[in-house]
C-alpha cells in the first residue's frame, strides 16, 4: 500500500468539573454508495453449454474433479485445443487491424477447478465460466507453491502475436489464502482478519505467492470475481488495450487476502480502461495503483470500505486509487466510501529502472466522482523528486527520455491536472489538496466546480503532507504558479463546524507556496475561520494547551514575520471568546495586580524599576488591557529595559515572562521588542537571559507580544521579568503593559463562563487580517 498524508492531533481529556468530553459530531446525511453486489450491471449473460456446444470455436472443458484432484492438466488441455481453432489477425504494415482476429472459447462448468499451476492463455483464446458465483478457479499451492511464486492462476501465454485478443469472464479465481474459504457468501469480515495466509504459515512460501489474473495485451476480464488472495488480484503491466469490466473485488465466505494492490501494475501500460467494477468493504489493500502509466481511465467504479474493518486489520485506511507516475488519466464517476484518490509521482519507490526516472501527475481529469467519508483527503495532487548523490533533482526530460548517466535522472514535469465536479462529503482532511516540490511542476493545475462539505469530519485540524502542514479547509495549495480556483463551494452544514478554512493557500512550515493563484466565483457556508487563508501570513500556533479546573491555559504563541493581535477560543468550531491581545489576566501571575496592569494610580509604577538609559513611568495614554500602562523613555541611546520586583524561586524549575509592546506616540519607530528574565543568586550575581526572536517589533499602533521561558539556574534565589526594547534614541517613548511572570510557561487563560460542555479549539491571530494560525485543539 502507498504511504498517506499523515494526520497529527493534540488531544486532552478536561476535568469534569470544567467541561464533559465532547460528543462526536453527527455526520450530514447524504445518499449512500450503491451497495455491493455480485450481480452483472454492463455484462452479457454467461455463455451456455448448448451455445458452446453449437460453436465450432468453443471447446468445453471437463467438468473440475472435485476433492483435492488437479484439474490444471484436463483445463490445459481444453486450453490447447481451443488454440487450435484460432487464426490471427491480419495487420497492415502500420500495424492496424485489416481483419480481426478468429477467437476460440474454453467454457468452465460449474464447480471449483483445482490448479497446481496457473494456466497460461494464448492468443485469441477466451476463458469463460458458467457465472460469476458457478464457477470458480482455486490455487492449490501444495505440489509446489513455487509455480505461483510471483506468478497468477491466469496469464498470457508466453508467445503473443499482433492484434490478439482474449476475455477472462464469469467466473472467480480464488487465491485459497484462507483454506476452504472464498464462497459467495456475504460476510462483514473476515475470521481472522489481518493475519497471514494459511500457505505462507504452513509451507513456508514467499511473501508474494499467488495471484489472480495478469492480463495480456487487449484483454478483457469481466464479471470476475477476485477473493482469498496472498498477492495482487489483477496485475496489468507493459500492456496495450486492456479492459477491466464489472468485476468485483472481495473477502466473503470467510476470505481474507495480504495487503496487495487489487488492480496493480503499471510498467508503462497504455490505454487501459478500468470501469463498472465494485469493491467490497471485506476487501483489502488499494483498489487501484498503477506506477507508470498512459492514459488510463478508471471510471464509474464503486468502492466501499469501513473503519472496523480498516481498525481490525491494523490499518488507517484502504481501497485508495493510486496514479503514480500517471500521465494522461481519466478518473471520472467513481462513488467512493472511505477511500480516496492520489495523483503523485513515482519518487517513493527504490531509484533503480523503471523507478530511476520520474514522472510528476500531469493531464490527467478527475471529474464526477463522489468521495464519502475519506479517511484523509478526498483528492491529493503530489508532486515529487528525489536527489541524485550530488544532491541535485532530476533533468528535465520528456515521456518518451531516460537517462543513460548513473549520476543521473530523468524527471518529466507535471501539472495540467483538472480536479472538476467532484462531491467529497465528510473528509477527515481537506477536501482537495495540490502540494509538493514546485521544480517539478511546469504547468498550473486547474480546480473548479466541486462541492465539498464538512471537511475534517472527525479528523485533526491539523496533519502533515510531507513538505508542510495543513489545516482543514476545502481545498489547500501549497504549490504551483497560476493554479487556477474557480467556482468551488466549501459548505459546512454541522452543528458543530469542522472546516476551517474555504481555500488555503500555502503550507505551514514550508519554505515554498503558490505564486500567482487564480481565485474567482468560491462560495463558502458555514467554515469557521475564514474563506482563503494565507498560511505564510499565519502565525505560529498556540502552544502547551492545557486545562485546569477553573480554566484553560495555554503559551503565548511565536511570532513569526506576523504581529499576533490575539486568541480566538472556539467550541466546537463555534466561536466562543475573541482575546485582543491576549487574556485580561496572565494565569497564575507573580506579579501582583498592580504591576501586571498599572490600573492603579496610587501604586504609581508598581515595583517596575528602570534600567540603563531607561525612565519609567506610569501613563495613561493607552493600555492592552484597561486604560494604563508602563511607560519607558530613553534617556540615552540603545537598549530600553525594565525590570519588575524581585520574586523568590526553585532553581532548576522554569519561569517565563511575557508583555505586550507598543511605541509611544505616532511616528515613532519600530523598535525590536524582547521579553526576558533576570535570575539572582544567593551571592548577588545576575544573569540575564531574553529572547531573540527579531519579528516582535512593536509599531504606534497595535500590541505586539513577546515571551521568554527558562531554567533557573543552580544557585538561583530570585528571578525578575525584564522588558527591552532595542536601537531606542533620546527621548524616544514605548508602552508595556499586560505583564506577567509565571512558573512554568502558560501565559495565557480563558474559562467558559457558562461552563459548558464541549471540545475547544484555541487559535492565534493576525491583526487586520483573517489569517489565523493552526488551530490548536483541546
Amino acid at each position: 500500500m502507498r504511504p498517506s498524508l499523515t494526520a497529527t492531533a493534540i488531544a486532552l481529556v478536561l476535568p469534569a468539573a470544567l467541561v464533559a468530553v465532547a460528543e462526536p459530531a453527527t455526520a450530514a446525511v447524504s445518499e449512500p454508495a450503491p451497495a455491493y453486489s455480485l450481480e452483472a450491471t454492463v455484462s452479457p449473460a454467461p455463455l451456455t453449454a448448448a451455445a458452446c456446444a453449437s460453436d465450432p470455436t468453443c471447446v468445453a472443458a471437463p467438468a473440475p474433479r472435485g476433492g483435492t484432484a488437479d484439474d490444471y492438466a484436463a483445463l490445459n488441455q481444453a486450453i490447447t485445443a481451443a488454440a487450435a481453432r484460432t487464426r490471427p489477425a491480419v495487420l497492415a504494415g502500420d500495424g492496424t487491424v485489416v481483419t480481426p482476429p478468429v477467437t476460440a472459447t474454453v467454457l468452465l462448468g460449474a464447480g471449483a477447478y483445482r490448479l497446481t499451476k496457473g494456466v497460461k492463455l494464448p492468443p485469441d483464446v477466451d476463458l469463460r465460466g458458467a457465472g460469476i458465483a458457478a464457477t470458480s478457479l482455486l490455487l492449490d499451492p501444495t505440489v509446489n507453491w513455487k509455480n505461483f511464486s510471483y506468478s497468477f492462476l491466469v496469464r498470457p501465454a508466453d508467445l503473443q502475436e499482433p492484434g490478439s485478443t482474449n476475455l477472462v469472464a464469469d467466473l472467480t479465481v480464488n487465491g485459497n489464502c484462507r483454506t476452504g474459504a472464498g464462497a459467495p457468501e456475504p460476510a462483514a469480515l473476515p475470521a481472522r482478519p489481518g493475519e497471514t495466509c494459511d500457505f505462507r504459515t504452513a509451507l513456508g512460501t514467499n511473501g508474494s505467492t499467488g495471484g489472480g489474473i495478469a492480463a495480456g495485451d487487449r484483454w478483457t476480464i469481466r464479471q470476475v470475481r477476485f477473493t482469498n488472495f496472498e498477492y495482487f488480484k489483477l496485475w496489468i503491466s507493459g500492456t496495450t488495450g486492456v479492459r477491466v469490466v464489472d468485476n468485483r473485488f472481495d473477502n466473503w465466505g470467510g476470505a481474507e487476502s495480504d495487503g496487495e494492490d487489487n488492480i496493480g501494475g503499471g510498467g508503462r501500460n497504455d490505454g487501459t480502461v478500468i470501469e463498472r467494477n465494485q469493491y467490497d468493504a471485506t476487501a483489502r489493500g488499494n483498489f487501484f495503483d498503477f506506477t507508470n502509466a498512459a492514459r488510463t481511465t478508471v471510471r464509474d467504479n464503486i468502492v466501499h470500505t469501513t473503519p472496523a474493518v480498516a481498525a481490525a486489520r491494523g490499518v488507517t485506511e484502504y481501497g485508495n486509487l493510486y496514479f503514480e507516475g500517471v500521465a494522461g488519466a481519466t478518473v471520472t464517476g467513481n462513488v467512493l466510501e472511505g477511500s480516496h484518490i492520489v495523483l503523485q509521482s513515482n519518487a517513493r519507490y527504490s531509484h533503480v529502472a523503471p523507478n530511476k526516472d520520474i514522472t510528476q501527475p500531469r493531464d490527467t481529469l478527475v471529474a464526477g466522482n463522489r468521495i464519502l467519508d475519506s479517511a484523509t483527503v478526498g483528492v491529493a495532487v503530489g508532486y515529487e523528486d528525489y536527489l541524485d548523490a550530488d544532491g541535485t533533482g532530476g533533468t528535465t526530460g520528456g515521456w518518451d527520455d531516460t537517462s543513460t548517466d548513473p549520476a543521473d535522472h530523468v524527471v518529466r514535469p507535471g501539472g495540467g491536472n483538472v480536479v472538476r465536479g467532484n462531491v467529497i462529503e465528510r473528509p477527515r482532511q481537506s477536501g482537495i489538496l495540490v502540494y509538493g516540490n514546485p521544480a517539478v511542476k511546469d504547468t498550473a493545475d486547474t480546480i473548479t466546480g466541486n462541492e465539498i462539505r464538512n471537511a475534517g469530519f472527525g479528523g485533526s485540524t491539523a496533519y502533515n503532507s510531507g513538505v508542510g502542514w495543513f489545516d482543514t479547509a476545502g481545498i489547500g495549495v501549497s504549490t504551483g504558479t497560476g493554479d487556477v480556483i474557480t467556482g468551488n463551494a466549501v459548505i459546512d452544514d454541522q452543528e458543530r463546524p469542522t472546516t476551517w478554512y474555504g481555500v488555503q493557500l500555502g503550507a505551514r512550515k514550508t519554505t515554498t507556496a503558490p505564486a500567482g493563484t487564480v481565485l474567482s466565483g468560491n462560495t463558502t457556508t458555514g467554515v469557521i475561520a475564514a474563506p482563503v487563508r494565507t498560511a505564510a501570513l499565519a502565525p505560529e500556533a498556540p502552544t502547551g494547551l492545557a486545562a485546569t479546573p477553573t480554566g484553560l491555559t495555554w503559551n503565548e504563541s511565536y511570532a513569526t514575520g506576523n504581529p499576533i493581535a490575539g486568541y480566538r477560543v472556539y467550541r466546537d468550531g463555534l466561536l466562543a471568546a475573541d482575546l485582543p491581545v491576549g487574556s485580561a489576566e496572565v494565569p497564575g501571575n507573580l506579579l501582583d495586580a498592580d504591576a501586571a496592569s498599572l490600573e492603579s494610580a496610587p501604586a504609581g509604577t508598581a515595583g517596575w524599576t528602570a534600567g540603563t538609559a531607561t525612565k519609567v513611568s506610569r501613563t495613561e495614554a493607552a493600555g492592552a488591557v484597561g486604560a494604563a500602562s508602563l511607560q519607558v523613555t530613553a534617556t540615552g541611546s540603545g537598549q530600553l529595559s525594565a525590570y519588575s520586583r524581585k520574586v523568590s524561586v526553585t532553581a532548576g524549575a522554569t519561569y517565563t515572562s511575557a508583555g505586550s509592546f507598543q511605541a509611544g506616540q505616532a511616528g515613532t519607530t519600530g523598535r525590536r521588542v524582547r521579553a526576558g528574565l533576570a535570575f539572582t543568586d544567593a551571592a548577588g550575581k545576575v544573569t540575564r537571559l531574553a529572547s531573540s526572536n527579531a519579528a516582535t517589533v512593536d509599531s504606534a499602533t497595535g500590541w505586539m507580544t513577546s515571551s521568554y521561558g527558562a531554567a533557573a539556574p543552580a544557585g538561583t534565589v530570585s528571578v525578575q521579568a525584564m522588558l527591552l526594547v532595542e536601537g531606542a534614541v533620546p527621548g524616544e517613548t514605548h508602552l508595556l503593559d499586560r505583564l506577567g511572570l509565571v512558573a512554568g510557561t502558560a501565559t495565557e487563560q480563558w474559562t467558559d463562563p457558562a461552563g459548558r460542555a464541549g471540545g475547544y479549539q484555541v487559535v492565534a491571530y493576525r491583526a487586520g487580517s483573517g489569517d489565523t494560525s493552526a488551530v490548536s485543539t483541546f
